[in-house]
């Protein structure tokens, strides 16, 4: 099969598997998976965040944020740039900072949240998805944005050592046992549930 077919088939699904978890219910897991993305944050001991605000029924990491702010680490959150479908990164203080953006999806109000410098590399960056499995195979949505921001950070000159650690964030039934990857697509290095960090590969 096509792989843009197989692509395809498998979002549409997806999209109907994560909606059909209820709202209560999405907290709870949502809660349980921010505390696993916490411990991982602590375990690492890295100064900054690249994380996204959540958006329909996806994961929220709205927890997550608070506890960074509270314990020192600093949260960055991507601002889309439709007409190159390129990322804007800024470092976010406040709620009070978010505005909605390109596709009705909260970000960084220019106006009021700092933008990042352009030689800014995040410890970790968690990435949203439809789907992921336990090799780091994670499908988006289609635009390409974090592959391009993957693409960014990887030029950019540094020792080896300043390179984020890139992990998925989603519930466990959006944990399936092949995502068909090209080339080009970002693979991960885990993945976080409410049931606990998977680190690609095993």
């Amino acid at each position: 099969m096509n792989i843009s077919v197989s692509k395809a088939e498998l979002r549409a699904h997806q999209i109907s598997l994560r909606d059909s978890i209820t709202g209560s219910l999405r907290e709870e897991l949502s809660g349980q998976a921010c505390r696993y993305a916490a411990e991982l944050l602590t375990d690492t001991r890295v100064q900054s965040m690249l994380v996204y605000i959540p958006f329909r029924s996806e994961l929220d990491t709205r927890p997550l944020i608070s506890w960074a702010w509270k314990n020192g680490v600093d949260v960055i959150v991507p601002r889309s740039l439709k007409e190159n479908r390129m990322m804007e990164l800024y470092s976010l203080h406040s709620w009070d900072e978010l505005m909605k953006g390109s596709y009705g999806i909260l970000e960084p109000d220019p106006l009021r949240a700092q933008k990042c410098p352009e030689d800014v590399i995040p410890g970790i960056v968690w990435v949203p998805g439809l789907a992921f499995d336990r090799l780091g195979g994670r499908l988006g949505y289609g635009g390409g944005y974090f592959d391009r921001l993957r693409e960014r950070i990887l030029t950019k000159e540094n020792d080896g050592h300043n390179i984020p650690l890139w992990i998925g964030l989603g519930y466990e039934v959006q944990l399936t046992d092949h995502v068909p990857m090209e080339c080009h697509d970002l693979r991960l290095d885990g993945l976080i549930t409410e049931n606990g960090y998977i680190k690609s590969g095993l």
